[in-house]
């Protein structure tokens, strides 16, 4: 992967609608047999980058290269090695889902002698063969959704731009598309755009985590999900022997660490942050030892969110940047 050409370059990237700014000083890169997953909550900017990338709209400040084109004043040819799957995919619900690939094959310039080969290649690849005769606008969103990955993948692009992917599909068409895209990855690079923590550890290589137009973090799956671990708490407000409990309660399997804050004007009250493993009835082992030893008086669980990884990755740059100050 090291040697491997970037096809994809964001470099100091601001994007500005008149005095609102959208994107901040963003930088990131995809080469070549590689998925990185554009993270982030809805709002976040993430697909405000991919038309930037797409070259529907330009950045107001910095540069953006796909396959050596910037796509500041050469998108032309650098839209010729990208296929596109925005969120909403442009279909004409009109037309049948072969005469729409064969419309989208030839406005690519497609060449005529692959033609068909081309069609049956992304046709199987995104499980059309039973819709091939039906009209757009009589298919399912996930089909409609399938009609337009397959838009995308015409031409064999060198970059594929997937703006939430599996938006609407069921768990068996997710699996398929993820299959279609890790066939893609091996040889393009495939940026793909999510809200959802699942499917970027699942099939993506790297994550460029987005939130407010900012990128928090470009790290691996395997370090998302150690910041995941960490956002894994329960939160208890109790009173009793708070050394008893403690003891007890670091004996439960799961627990990985206990924190104790005296509560300010109650004697022997105790706000408690247990960080935990993601297992089930682990509140209730916790609250049992509370029971046992003193009294519970609330108990709350923080499973791991989107949003809470980005509070950790928040806090630790903040850690990060205290600690060289």
């Amino acid at each position: 992967m090291l040697n491997q050409p970037t096809l994809i370059s964001v470099e100091s990237v601001t994007k500005k609608y008149g005095s609102k700014e959208i994107i901040h000083d963003i930088s990131f890169d995809v080469k070549k047999g590689e998925i990185v997953g554009f993270l982030g909550p809805n709002g976040a900017g993430k697909t405000t980058t991919m038309r930037m990338i797409a070259g529907f709209t330009a950045a107001t400040t910095g540069k953006v290269t796909v396959a050596g084109h910037d796509m500041a004043n050469d998108n032309y040819e650098g839209a010729k090695k990208i296929g596109y799957l925005p969120e909403h995919p442009p279909l004409y619900d009109v037309f049948t889902v072969e005469r729409y690939l064969r419309f989208v094959a030839k406005v690519k310039r497609v060449n005529n002698s692959r033609l068909n080969s081309e069609l049956d290649r992304v046709m199987t690849a995104c499980r059309l063969e039973t819709v091939t005769n039906k009209e757009i606008y009589k298919l399912s969103k996930g089909y409609r959704q399938r009609v337009g990955l397959a838009q995308a993948l015409l031409g064999d692009p060198d970059v594929l731009l997937l703006d939430e992917p599996t938006a609407g599909l069921d768990p068996g068409q997710i699996q398929e598309t993820r299959e279609v895209i890790r066939s893609f990855g091996r040889d393009h690079a495939v940026l793909l755009s999510t809200h959802i923590l699942p499917e970027v550890t699942l099939i993506c290589q790297r994550i460029a985590i987005i939130n407010n137009g900012s990128i928090l973090a470009v790290d691996s799956p395997e370090a998302l999900q150690s910041a995941s671990d960490h956002t894994n708490n329960v939160s208890i407000e109790l009173s009793g022997d708070a050394q008893q409990i403690e003891q007890a309660m670091r004996m439960i399997n799961g627990v990985k660490d206990v924190k104790f804050t005296a509560i300010t004007g109650k004697e022997a009250y105790f706000q408690v942050d247990c960080h935990v493993e993601s297992r089930d009835g682990i509140e209730s082992d916790l609250a049992k030892i509370v029971t046992d030893h003193g009294a519970l008086h609330g108990l709350t669980r923080q499973k791991p969110t989107l949003e809470n990884v980005f509070l950790k990755y928040i806090n630790d740059s903040v850690q990060q940047k205290e600690s060289l100050s």
